[in-house]
């Protein structure tokens, strides 16, 4: 992020992501939305639901609404995020959050084997406690009804619009415009947010040292139940997330591709 740069040379793109769950080790993305803008008032969306391919759980559901039969027809990841990469490539984002979303970006780009940049992110909930420190919390749907914005809350275009629309409201109230720069920015945001979540290709942790990439293993495993299983597992890759790590495999017993929480790793064979 060159903090130098002109303002009116700068495209933004705000983005946030609905998923399946909070944890990008595991869980999947189930729509993304994306409005790259420009301080001259120019605006293009990126919009789609991607068809997770697994049941979107009940408690999730009741979040943003999003239902199995409404993906079932929508693209799988893999048919889109190279789509998704040429739209936001080119452009500083903005996200609410960004720590949450990155890490799920991240993700999806590595999974699919796409090169790209060093993921980074202002942040719209710092820059909205700097300047709108007076409101009970900094919630979109708080932002959103402080600004007047009248939106779907937990839809993903309707979010990013909103957060597209608190971080341009910040810069004309700092008197921010395209003759500004991005360290302007910088001066009341601090360093940009990057993802929570880490990739490795040999373990740094116990269990997992026992474990190598591209070597059949076999594990006993504690499920989230309290089941224990013998699972005969081809490893990936290693990741870490917030404070736990997690192995990507293929699992012979379920014959796909699982991961598996290092903390619920009871043996090795």
């Amino acid at each position: 992020m060159n903090s130098g740069r002109k303002l009116s040379s700068v495209n933004f793109c705000a983005i946030d992501l609905e998923t399946t769950g909070v944890n990008p080790a595991f869980n999947k993305i189930i729509e993304i939305g994306a409005a790259k803008f420009r301080l001259d008032g120019a605006v293009e969306t990126f919009h789609t639901l991607v068809n997770p391919g697994v049941s979107i759980p009940e408690t999730v559901i009741r979040i943003h609404g999003i239902t199995d039969s409404m993906v079932a027809s929508a693209p799988v990841i893999e048919d889109i995020i190279d789509s998704f990469h040429d739209f936001i490539e080119d452009s500083v984002l903005v996200i609410q959050n960004p720590r949450f979303d990155l890490s799920f970006i991240d993700r999806a780009f590595r999974s699919n084997e796409i090169i790209f940049a060093p993921l980074q992110a202002l942040d719209t909930v710092r820059l909205a406690k700097n300047y709108f420190p007076d409101l009970p919390n900094h919630k979109l749907s708080t932002l959103a009804e402080h600004l007047g914005i009248v939106c779907r809350k937990h839809r993903a275009l309707d979010d990013a619009l909103v957060c597209m629309q608190v971080f341009l409201e910040v810069l004309r109230g700092r008197g921010m415009g395209e003759n500004s720069s991005l360290d302007d920015i910088m001066t009341i945001h601090g360093e940009s947010v990057k993802p929570g979540i880490s990739t490795f290709l040999k373990a740094k942790s116990e269990p997992l040292k026992g474990i190598s990439i591209g070597e059949e293993v076999t594990i006993c495993y504690r499920d989230s139940d309290g089941i224990i299983t013998r699972r005969s597992i081809l490893p990936k890759e290693f990741i870490s997330y917030g404070r736990k790590n997690y192995i990507l495999a293929h699992c012979y017993l379920r014959g796909s591709e699982r991961c598996f929480m290092a903390s619920r790793i009871i043996g090795i064979d």
